[in-house]
């Protein structure tokens, strides 16, 4: 698989409630430090689907806009994955 990672020469999001959202992404990420008892994020394996999932339970969308974010399918088989 050929994955592409975003680039630093990308257009930024305009994102209205930066404070908030950075407080989130922050604490998201110490959720998955503590789950890997601190090894570096950049080494572990992870579902890219559940990723996506937990950054949208972390933002709060709801569940109709989860489902515009992720698409039905994912969010159907990220739901039951997580026992939502």
């Amino acid at each position: 698989m050929n994955t592409q990672f975003l680039t630093r020469g990308a257009t930024p999001a305009i994102i209205p409630d930066r404070p908030t959202i950075l407080e989130n992404l922050s604490v998201l990420r110490e959720e998955w430090e503590q789950a890997v008892d601190g090894a570096s994020l950049i080494h572990v394996s992870a579902s890219v689907g559940l990723l996506l999932f937990d950054i949208t339970v972390r933002l709060g969308l709801t569940q109709v806009e989860q489902t515009q974010v992720l698409g039905d399918q994912l969010f159907k088989d990220a739901s039951i994955k997580s026992q939502l």
